[in-house]
């Protein structure tokens, strides 16, 4: 079914710009600008120049990156309603995550219509990137009901199986450490206890993780386990943006 969304889509491009895919059949409505659509699928090293503009997607995808962030947060807000915001937040950081769009996007054949000029073989980064600024283009095209329709109905319910999410977990500081050893660099965590959680009358710990004596970052928990991973997955995070930079 997403096959065929994209395949319709496809018609964008060509001249007459026909927009009868299914993926506005199903939601009930029209592109009123098709150029955003075949906008987020150009990746920067494809840039168009218009008029001494270079048009390409990473806009739409910063915007869509934080649409798509409080959409599936406010879907874990109503669908968890006991958990707190650790929980949450851990289950929303699962779901965004890049590997876990990448997965996303070429599970739906997003891959198939990204335009770029780099070996997509070694930079599947890209098909994340993609999904995100699609989300963009229906968020700025259609408005943020119809966007959290799409991603409720057709992206949520049928391809993230959100109990498998909740049930796997995601170890960072093993993550954090055999990125380490893999590249030669030191790391180190400095965790120590300080204040008190009051709603959970539970000691808090803080725990900074330091990345060749470069502070990488921090994390807060009732436990030392629990602040070590939330430091460990902020250095990820900024691990990963550093070297999609580089």
């Amino acid at each position: 079914m997403v096959k065929s969304i994209f395949q319709s889509i496809k018609l964008f491009f060509y001249p007459e710009r026909e927009f009868y895919g299914l993926f506005f059949d199903l939601l009930g409505i029209k592109p009123n600008n098709p150029d955003l659509y075949e906008l987020a699928f150009i990746h920067k090293s494809a840039t168009i120049q218009k008029k001494g503009f270079g048009l390409n997607n990473e806009r739409l995808e910063y915007l869509g990156d934080a649409i798509l962030g409080a959409i599936i947060a406010d879907i874990l807000y109503k669908y968890f309603p006991n958990k707190d915001e650790g929980f949450l937040t851990q289950i929303r950081s699962k779901i965004v995550s890049r590997e876990s769009l990448n997965k996303l996007a070429v599970k739906i054949e997003l891959d198939k219509q990204v335009v770029s000029n780099v070996n997509l073989n070694n930079n599947k980064h890209i098909y994340g990137d993609a999904f995100e600024a699609f989300i963009g283009a229906i968020y700025l095209d259609q408005g943020y009901d119809n966007t959290r329709r799409f991603i409720e109905d057709k992206i949520f319910r049928t391809h993230i199986d959100l109990e498998e999410v909740v049930t796997v977990e995601t170890n960072f500081k093993s993550k954090l450490i055999e990125w380490a050893q893999k590249n030669k660099k030191d790391v180190y965590f400095d965790t120590h206890e300080g204040g008190v959680d009051h709603a959970l009358r539970l000691p808090l710990f803080t725990s900074e993780v330091e990345v060749e004596e470069v502070k990488m970052g921090t994390g807060m928990g009732t436990s030392k386990k629990e602040a070590q991973q939330k430091a460990a997955q902020e250095a990820l995070t900024r691990i990963g943006e550093t070297e999609l930079a580089s």
